[in-house]
């Protein structure tokens, strides 16, 4: 199939004048609202503030006058014919047939759909009579690809092409906008029903990252009605920053400035207002560094427990028994005075305690403070017959005394010491696990399987842990988006890698955003951190009390020799079946053994620019392998940059990181440095899983560099 620009498409003339004239419009439209004479209103405040929103609108319409659309539909509706354009940015027209259509819009969704029939909210049945890829950049036409056209008979195989096309460009130091190719499952992933949780399983290149980034931009526009999301409520969260900081440069061309993007472990900290908190993951440093597989085993065994969604009710049984403990012996004496009239009201032990149960009996998203405080106003407001007008005096005067009987009930628990507490004090665990948990669970909890891992000397709080703290702050005080001193809920929430969040990490997320405004993205097969993430989707979509699951079915990244060799390694263990990548011919698989490490590995890098590359990975097993590596490398006349830590950020170039820092990011070309049994052991899944991210990071080249043989996967 040929990839070579259409400039000679018969309709490329008549195409190009359009562009011409649509670029026109919106210069004549930037020009009219960046005219302050012109928006002049009443007086001069409503001047100065119409004078503001147009510049603005110019703002926003200015960048997409270099590229107003991408393609267009010609559609037959009530017996008409009509040609949409369809681009990144709305436009009308209000003079000529310039208008365009945004792509997040249900219109725009027809470009990518391969549905030839719909039904508009208004209106009569319409008909598609032709879809049409534009390539356009800088103002200029460059290509008309027709990607389904009845006259010629229908799917013309366009849609592959242009596909292919962009696939064999280079790859960029961000995330790929990839509006333009979006492919028909990715789309439909995409535009799932708004208002249910989403999950999305795909393996690895299928576009799930950056679907996630689309969807929120999917749900930010107007035609998602009481679904629609602003973005600067909305989060995404990324499994470490290194990623969060690639991915995050796709915001501004979906318009997207605003969105939250970070790591859970980051968002945690902050929310539990922890940042100078030292986190680790010492169940990780063990499972990269340690061979030996029973004390890996025991690590993974404790962890994932501490992750299961039966833990938010220990933790609740916990802190029931506390707070009922607190409240033991209390009553409540308040002088009020309604109406200038002096009153006594008298709320004793069984008042107090059965307000507490209706609270606790509620499990309100609020958190058991606010609605128990909220319950005694009420108790107070009842008991005194205040009328609505005296409402506010009559609690104003009783303020500090509910505020001492919450501080007795509430006031000694906090999310760090609490959690602690709980997996340190066996007698405290052991009541609050009784009925939930197993004796041999709870075993497993009170049991140090990290010895061997150093504890920093400052400060810290684990991974593993911090689902703990923020159930206890949950049940307390609510989860959610902070908006000066109350707490709201987020409009949507993104979770990316989303196999390894926990399933009490879930359910906990589930509550800090509205219902059913969470999408989940990830891949069972390929997971890093298994030993927090839900062994099936459905364990997900218990934690989350229901959602719909996707699936993605094939790969975009690589070339087909690089996504066969994946394919290879991920047989292994993918429970899912092969991984079906775009027939994209690339270059062999370089194998490069019987030397010096250093040597192969800069032969590689050199093999690889000469190629004219220029993103280039080379992806270790461990951290202090890609550390000793970068002045080796030095010797052999390659200038290397290494990411190491999360603080680290690609900016482009040859790179070399561990594997666990690669996850998710795409180079041009990538060298595996020590691809070998002796670094990647053959008998354990999780070191095949590790292998398979390593050889799935490269879009066009790979290479395999080892001392001795390469791994038995790899030949």
């Amino acid at each position: 199939m040929t990839t070579a620009p259409h400039p000679t498409h018969p309709d490329h003339p008549q195409e190009a004048a359009h562009l011409q004239g649509t670029i026109q419009a919106m210069l004549e439209r930037i020009n009219a609202w960046e005219d302050r004479d012109r928006n002049v209103g009443a007086d001069l405040e409503t001047s100065v503030t119409m004078a503001d929103v147009a510049e603005e609108h110019a703002a926003v319409l200015s960048p997409h006058v270099h590229a107003p659309y991408f393609g267009s539909l010609r559609v037959r509706v009530g017996g008409k014919t009509h040609t949409l354009y369809i681009g990144k940015h709305a436009f009308r027209d209000l003079k000529g047939p310039h208008s365009v259509t945004s792509w997040e819009s249900d219109v725009g969704s027809l470009f990518y759909s391969e549905a030839l029939r719909w039904t508009p909210k208004r209106g009569p049945e319409g008909t598609i009579l032709r879809r049409r890829q534009l390539d356009v950049r800088d103002k200029t036409l460059r290509a008309v690809v027709d990607l389904y056209d009845v006259d010629a008979g229908g799917d013309t195989g366009g849609r592959e092409e242009v596909l292919l096309r962009r696939l064999a460009e280079g790859s960029t130091t961000g995330m790929r906008d990839v509006v333009e190719t979006l492919q028909p499952e990715q789309n439909d992933a995409m535009r799932a029903p708004a208002g249910t949780h989403t999950l999305i399983q795909g393996a690895a290149g299928s576009g799930k990252t950056t679907i996630g980034f689309h969807r929120l931009a999917w749900m930010s526009h107007p035609d998602r009605g009481v679904h629609m999301a602003r973005p600067e409520a909305c989060m995404v969260l990324m499994p470490n920053a290194v990623l969060a900081s690639y991915a995050a440069r796709v915001l501004p061309g979906l318009q997207l400035e605003g969105v939250t993007v970070t790591t859970p472990e980051t968002w945690a900290v902050g929310f539990l207002g922890l940042e100078k908190l030292e986190i680790t993951d010492r169940t990780l440093t063990l499972l990269l560094t340690d061979r030996d597989n029973t004390r890996r085993a025991a690590a993974w065994r404790k962890a994932k427990l501490l992750g299961d969604l039966r833990m938010l009710q220990v933790v609740r049984q916990h802190l029931h028994g506390k707070f009922r403990a607190g409240l033991a012996g209390a009553d409540l004496r308040l002088n009020v005075e309604v109406r200038r009239a002096p009153l006594t009201l008298t709320l004793d032990h069984a008042t107090l305690s059965g307000l507490l149960e209706d609270v606790l009996a509620r499990d309100p998203l609020e958190g058991y403070r606010h609605a128990y405080r909220a319950a005694l106003e009420a108790e107070v407001l009842a008991r005194a017959n205040a009328s609505d007008a005296e409402e506010a005096g009559v609690l104003r005067q009783v303020a500090q005394d509910l505020t001492r009987l919450l501080g007795r009930v509430f006031g000694n628990v906090l999310p760090v010491s609490e959690a602690r507490r709980l997996l340190t004090d066996e007698a405290a665990l052991r009541a609050a696990a009784d009925g939930i948990l197993k004796d041999r669970m709870i075993d497993v909890l009170l049991s140090d399987p990290l010895t061997a891992v150093p504890r920093p000397r400052r400060a810290n709080a684990d991974v593993t842990e911090l689902p703990l703290m923020l159930a206890v702050q949950a049940l307390m005080g609510g989860l959610g988006r902070v908006v000066g001193r109350t707490l709201e809920p987020y409009d949507h929430l993104v979770l990316d890698e989303a196999q390894d969040y926990s399933p009490l990490l879930y359910t906990l997320l589930g509550r800090a955003t509205r219902p059913g405004h969470l999408t989940a993205l990830g891949d069972l097969n390929q997971g890093l951190h298994g030993y927090k993430g839900p062994s099936q989707w459905a364990d997900v979509q218990a934690a989350l009390g229901g959602g719909t699951q996707l699936t993605l079915t094939r790969t975009y990244r690589s070339t087909r020799q690089i996504t066969a060799l994946a394919a290879q390694v991920a047989a292994t263990y993918n429970r899912a079946g092969a991984v079906v990548g775009v027939d994209r011919d690339g270059p062999e698989v370089l194998r490069l053994t019987g030397g010096g490490v250093p040597h192969l590995a800069a032969q590689a890098v050199k093999a690889m620019q000469a190629a004219g590359h220029t993103n280039i990975a080379l992806v270790t097993r461990r951290t202090a392998d890609a550390d000793a590596l970068v002045p080796q490398l030095q010797a052999h006349d390659v200038d290397s940059q290494p990411i190491t830590n999360e603080q680290a950020r690609y900016r482009g170039g040859v790179v070399i990181l561990p594997v666990n820092l690669a996850k998710g990011l795409e180079f041009d070309g990538c060298v595996v440095v020590g691809a070998d049994a002796d670094n990647y052991d053959p008998d354990t899944e999780y070191e095949n899983r590790l292998l398979y991210v390593s050889a799935s990071r490269g879009l066009h080249m790979l290479a395999l560099v080892a001392q001795r043989d390469l791994h038995p996967l790899l030949g």
